[in-house]
């Protein structure tokens, strides 16, 4: 069987790369951004994750295009000689900032962004938009469920029904860094380091020994992991602590959310080399809704230490000073995390998206981690991007 590309999985960008070299602009200097563009309703907050397992994934192309691959694509796909030749065995030179795993993130702030030649910056986000989509959604609902039990614990049993390691890696990882605490897939124990807890679901009968006296003279939610089923978890986890119900672990089957209750992700083209300098971009055509420009997003605190607003800037644009917004302190929100095709540091754990998440949601304004009509939390544009829209646009982006 032939080994798996990841970057070259999607047969429609790879035609979309065909068109880049036909049209002679292939190897130009391009930056893509990554950004969530609307959430699930009732969600107030979407929690970044899917990041670590993408470059994992690039990480396996050892920063190269397989030869093999390509023109095994070339066949089956109908590509011509002269993109073969560009692909086959090409080093993947994309330099990415990003968001880290666990990181809280809102409608319309870039939370990837790549740069690198056109061709490869594209087929880089063919991998990155479903590995995001995907991861976000499992992480903001295993958060959700997490808020939902109130300090019980949430166990992932969702990835152990998947059968297929690299999907059931990617969905474990996720639901810990949204908040599950365990897993129950060996797998993910195993290959991510995320504890496990079980137990065995088979009925024996008359093969089991006779009970021991101890046994059951607990209440069944003391000793006992209990599943919600996969349906309605937020609603059982409300109603469990309505009525005073507790157990030793709630286990969420419903993670790998069907395909409508996914955050929409956009990624477009913001910025083209154009004879040795960036020119802004909106979109491939340079005619959509797209906010032109390579931008960075801040986050501004106020004295007790709770999130206040996002702040979209122009790439070299200086930030507005926290007193301006009547703010104590900023943090950038993304960092680098590859160069040239190199990541930049070793692969994080999911624990420590895990941490992140969960010490991000606490800053939140109370009302924004609401389960039912959530309060919005303020996107603003900086003034150099308000400057860029034409007519002049309100501040807000949501």
């Amino acid at each position: 069987m032939l080994r798996a590309s990841p970057l070259l999985t999607d047969g429609r960008a790879l035609l979309d790369a065909e068109r880049l070299l036909h049209a002679g602009v292939a190897d130009r200097r391009a930056s893509f951004e990554l950004a969530f563009t609307a959430m699930p309703p009732h969600t107030g907050f979407l929690v970044v994750a899917g990041v670590e397992a993408a470059l994992d994934a690039l990480a396996l192309t050892d920063a190269r295009l397989d030869a093999g691959a390509v023109f095994a694509a070339r066949e089956a796909c109908g590509l011509s000689d002269a993109l073969v030749e560009r692909l086959a065995g090409a080093p993947i030179s994309v330099d990415i900032d990003a968001m880290p795993d666990g990181t809280i993130a809102f409608p319309g702030t870039p939370v990837v962004t790549v740069e690198g030649p056109f061709i490869e910056a594209l087929l880089v986000g063919a991998l990155l938009v479903p590995a995001l989509r995907r991861g976000a959604a499992a992480a903001t609902r295993a958060a959700r469920l997490h808020i939902a039990a109130d300090g019980g614990a949430v166990v992932d049993g969702s990835s152990a029904r998947v059968p297929f390691a690299e999907e059931a890696l990617a969905l474990a990882r996720a639901a810990h860094v949204g908040g599950a605490s365990a897993t129950t897939s060996a797998l993910a124990a195993t290959a991510l380091g995320i504890p496990f807890r079980g137990e065995a679901g088979i009925e024996l009968g008359e093969l089991a020994p006779p009970p021991s006296p101890l046994e059951g003279s607990w209440p069944w939610y003391a000793d006992r992991m209990v599943d919600l089923g996969g349906r309605e978890e937020e609603a059982l986890l409300l109603e469990a602590r309505r009525v005073g119900t507790t157990a030793g672990g709630w286990i969420a089957t419903g993670l790998a959310e069907p395909e409508g209750a996914l955050p929409a992700v956009r990624y477009e083209l913001v910025a083209l080399e154009e004879s040795g300098a960036w020119a802004l971009r909106q979109g491939t055509s340079d005619r959509g809704d797209v906010i032109a420009g390579r931008k960075m997003v801040a986050r501004y605190y106020d004295e007790a230490g709770r999130a206040a607003c996002d702040v979209i800037h122009l790439a070299h644009e200086r930030m507005l000073a926290p007193r301006s917004l009547g703010a104590a302190r900023l943090a950038p929100l993304a960092r680098a995390v590859m160069r040239g095709g190199h990541a930049l540091e070793a692969p994080e754990p999911p624990s420590a998206g895990r941490d992140r998440s969960i010490a991000a949601r606490q800053l939140l304004p109370h009302a924004v981690a609401h389960l039912r009509a959530p309060a919005r939390y303020p996107v603003q544009l900086s003034p150099a991007l308000i400057a860029l829209r034409e007519p002049d646009p309100p501040s807000s982006l949501r």
